[in-house]
């Protein structure tokens, strides 16, 4: 199968598989609360977020991806074995590190987390053992979805993705319906994760080529892995800081009901975040073939405007929904308790919305190992937004944190971030923004308008009524954007798109 077909299919399952997680998790989350409590909630979410401060891949799995794409553009395809072979070795090394690392913090617990009761410290100290045990066993194979996106494998990457979250909610929708609470939601992640992990490696090693070479030493490659990969774990470090550490901060200054009111909203992001990067790394071997072949901007310019333009329609009706009916929502699925959650969903997701759409100029970066610019912008920002939350926490809360996040991704990951594609990068993000915002202002503003007006116009109390209102203005803005917003060849792509499905369901029935 092609490269087009494979992104094709492979962002259409990626979609189908966010939509169902998001769906499933909408209708799972405050089931899943009322069943395990807001305490214990806040503990499996502080537990997760913790670990990623220390199990993470340290840059490694999206230099292996760079370094492929670029080894396959350029037909060197006996370097992938050698590669492999020098990048496995660091990870075995690395996660001796981890082990240690671990084991230290698991005797520090009652120190850092003072605000958490004797009986709440027992079973923070349990899932910790549960979850770390299983990030020790995966780390080593962290590299496998850099190989399947250097060899465009994107049908079974997000075949994978699907599986895994389907198959998440139900084992945990069992294990809550048979009693099961806290200890066997934090298993169950583990056990797919392992899962996932198996059949990434047979479909590997019966489609592919690549055999880890042991035994290759080169210390000129190692030196270019480790400079590339050093500023992919700054970026890495720096996400991490920039939203996880928002619950242990909460942890140390609020409680876990803060914990819990803030995961409401990262809960909110992280779907959009999820749906709006479907695409994210489908396109790194394109652009790697594009620079290998021309030094010109204008093709990968090009294909940022059309992916970019393609991504704000995808994401616009969810920003336009989540605003308009964000807090009625909020209400509706966790209750009154939670409403506060809603402010914190804006802060969150808004400066998202341009980022979002530049998933091209990030590929690019990475193409032409430029990453650095990246990493010093991310880190500055959530250095600047811990020190403004440290600040605000002790007196706003959750929100005190939200806003720290607000100011922070504004400076440096947006403004700052096109500032790099222009100088640096020599992107045309004049003509960028001209062709893909400038030319979808128009209906998004008419959206957000008729969003405001429907959201006012009377209160829903029931999903039911409340669907008939997401209906509504989702139906208004697909029209406006229909007429006001996209050209032919988008037109004609989502008309094809829709034939094929239609099709599918006919030869299904």
């Amino acid at each position: 199968m092609n490269s087009n077909s494979q992104i094709k299919r492979g962002a259409l399952m990626s979609y189908v598989a966010i939509i169902f997680n998001i769906i499933a998790g909408l209708l799972y989350t405050p089931w899943m609360v009322k069943q395990i409590g807001k305490s214990d909630y806040g503990l499996y979410i502080l537990v997760t977020s913790f670990l990623t401060y220390f199990v993470m891949d340290f840059g490694l799995g999206q230099t292996i991806a760079r370094f492929l794409a670029k080894y396959r553009a350029e037909k060197q395809e006996h370097k992938v074995n050698q590669l492999l072979g020098i990048t496995t070795r660091l990870y075995l090394y690395i996660n001796l590190i981890l082990l240690v690392v671990l084991i230290v913090i698991f005797f520090l617990i009652e120190y850092v987390f003072k605000e958490l009761n004797p009986i709440e410290l027992v079973k923070f100290k349990t899932i910790y053992c549960i979850a770390g045990l299983f990030s020790l066993i995966s780390f080593p194979f962290m590299p496998l979805n850099g190989i399947l996106i250097a060899y465009e494998r994107f049908i079974l990457l997000k075949f994978c993705d699907f599986i895994s979250k389907v198959g998440l909610i139900v084992a945990m929708v069992i294990a809550l319906y048979f009693g099961y609470k806290l200890y066997a939601l934090v298993a169950i992640n583990a056990i797919m994760g392992i899962i996932i992990i198996l059949i990434k490696l047979f479909y590997i090693n019966r489609t592919t080529n690549v055999r880890v070479d042991f035994y290759y030493k080169s210390r000129d490659l190692s030196k270019q892995l480790l400079g590339f990969s050093v500023w992919v774990t700054v970026i890495g470090i720096a996400q991490r800081l920039m939203l996880n550490i928002a619950p242990t901060l909460l942890a140390i200054y609020s409680g876990t009901i803060a914990i819990a009111v803030f995961s409401i909203g990262n809960f909110i992001e992280g779907y959009v975040w999820t749906f709006a990067s479907a695409l994210n790394g489908l396109f790194l071997p394109k652009v790697a073939k594009i620079v290998s072949s021309s030094t010109n901007r204008d093709e990968v310019t090009k294909l940022m405007i059309r992916v970019g333009r393609m991504q704000l329609f995808i994401i616009g009706v969810l920003f336009v929904g989540i605003i308009t009916l964000g807090k009625e929502f909020i209400v509706l699925w966790m209750g009154p308790d939670f409403v506060s959650s809603y402010p914190i969903v804006l802060l969150l997701i808004l400066p998202g919305l341009i980022p979002l759409t530049q998933e091209i100029a990030i590929s690019l970066m990475y193409v032409e190992n430029e990453v650095k610019f990246k990493a010093i912008l991310y880190i500055s920002s959530s250095i600047v937004s811990i020190v403004i939350s440290l600040f605000l926490i002790p007196k706003l809360g959750a929100l005190g944190a939200a806003i720290g996040i607000f100011i922070a991704l504004m400076i440096f990951q947006v403004i700052g971030m096109n500032i790099v594609y222009y100088k640096k990068m020599k992107l045309d993000m004049g003509y960028f923004f001209k062709e893909c915002y400038g030319k979808m202002l128009l209906p998004l503003g008419l959206s957000l308008g008729f969003g405001f007006f429907i959201s006012n116009w009377f209160l829903a109390s029931s999903f039911v009524l409340f669907t008939s209102k997401v209906l509504m203005i989702s139906l208004f803005y697909f029209m406006s954007m229909w007429f006001l917003g996209l050209n032919v060849n988008e037109k004609g792509l989502i008309i094809t798109l829709i034939s094929k499905v239609r099709l599918l369901i006919s030869n299904n029935k």
